[in-house]
């Protein structure tokens, strides 16, 4: 699956995800560090791809369409180390399809999951 990693998301998860096969790009690995969320949101788009993120702003549906997605995943929990991190998305990952989510957005919990 594609995955373009927000820079609010701990870099810990761009090699777990790609040792289990996810095809990852780290905005924090793009030359232009810093992109815009618009031009985040874009690249995913272009890119038929899952963003995963803890901005708060790409919850806005009106702004960022889940639709236009392959699913946008954030995490809600706040102070997870980056372990815990890892734990939620992988858990995540691997007990939904991304059918399931598609076009959706995800919120993590530490210890929940809502899709809509």
């Amino acid at each position: 699956m594609k995955i373009i990693l927000d820079e609010s998301v701990s870099y810990s998860l761009v090699p777990a995800l790609r040792e289990v096969g996810h095809n990852v790009t780290a905005i924090a690995e793009v030359p232009t560090s810093g992109i815009i969320d618009e031009s985040i949101f874009n690249i995913v788009i272009e890119n038929r791809a899952v963003l995963i993120t803890r901005d708060y702003h790409f919850t806005n549906a009106v702004r960022f369409p889940p639709d236009k997605t392959s699913g946008i995943i954030y995490i809600r929990s706040g102070n997870l180390t980056a372990n815990e991190e890892v734990e939620i998305v992988q858990r995540f990952l691997s007990n939904h399809p991304n059918e399931e989510y598609s076009g959706k957005l995800v919120t993590l919990y530490k210890d929940s999951v809502k899709i809509r």
